[in-house]
């Protein structure tokens, strides 16, 4: 990272648990960031491996990385909690210890994001790598709102992929969304934040994202929801219904969310003949 402090502040905020495998290339790549002002947070989730000493090594050589562990594995939320809140930028970011981004990925989507002021969020071009780091022959898409009116771009983000979540997000409009401990809570973060403003596409920034989980049916995220990294669906009803929450959420969302009164029964009756497809197609 540029020792020049230029721009607003950048938050990352990097929830780890056992990356040891992979964190290495990926706080290298966030140390090579273009970008001259970042803090980036590291939240362990009591991990096994050694994550915690890669992280504390790094730490001590980079004064704007800070390690915190928790000292029991508190589940997903709370440690992609703990980052965000101690975090102080302008703009936020949540990074995995196992992903990949290109030099520029923090200032050109800085440099989309300033001179909007109603714009919520920036992502760049991502792509899919295995654990070699060998590119997938496998579109993963993108979704830019600008242009959108609000229903439009809602719906947009609801059907599209959940890349965007890693994006650089506006810390003023991330702070009026909830964070959930449930399945789902990826999108329904999503659905909040883009009710509040645009998702802009930065086409020169790119991210890789490491697939290295070998999930062939929906039994084997299930199986994963109910690990001790995520321990999100461990009650009986979960493991029936681990989808449940979602749909409740998403109408709350509408509903809590600062529009017209007519706007919201719009969405509203849009939303509501789909959630049983979203449901379903989030089975599969």
């Amino acid at each position: 990272m540029d020792d020049k402090h230029e721009g607003p502040l950048v938050s990352i905020g990097m929830p780890v648990f056992n990356e040891a495998r992979f964190i290495r290339e990926s706080l290298d790549a966030l140390v090579k960031q273009d970008y001259g002002n970042i803090e980036l947070i590291i939240s362990d989730n009591a991990s096994e491996d050694d994550t915690g000493r890669i992280c504390n090594d790094y730490a001590s050589r980079h004064d704007w990385i800070r390690y915190h562990r928790f000292d029991t594995n508190t589940g997903p939320a709370s440690n992609f909690a703990y980052v965000l809140k101690h975090s102080h930028g302008k703009y936020f970011m949540w990074a995995a210890g196992h992903d990949l981004w290109s030099q520029n990925y923090v200032s050109e989507c800085v440099k989309l994001l300033e001179p909007r002021d109603s714009a919520a969020l920036a992502f760049g071009t991502s792509s899919w790598i295995d654990e070699h780091g060998e590119t997938f022959n496998r579109e993963s898409g993108w979704t830019d709102t600008r242009g959108m009116d609000i229903t439009a771009r809602y719906f947009t983000v609801l059907w599209g992929n959940m890349h965007p979540i890693l994006g650089i997000m506006r810390r003023e409009f991330l702070g009026k969304c909830s964070l959930i401990n449930t399945v789902g809570s990826d999108l329904i973060l999503l659905s909040q934040l883009v009710i509040q403003g645009d998702f802009l596409h930065a086409v020169n920034a790119h991210w890789s994202r490491r697939e290295f989980r070998v999930e062939q049916k929906y039994s084997d995220k299930l199986d994963r929801y109910k690990s001790r990294e995520y321990g999100l669906a461990s009650s009986v009803f979960s493991k029936l219904f681990p989808l449940a929450r979602l749909p409740v959420e998403l109408i709350k969302g509408i509903w809590s969310a600062e529009l017209p009164f007519t706007r919201k029964l719009a969405m509203l009756f849009l939303l509501l003949p789909t959630l049983p497809v979203k449901y379903l197609s989030g089975r599969h």
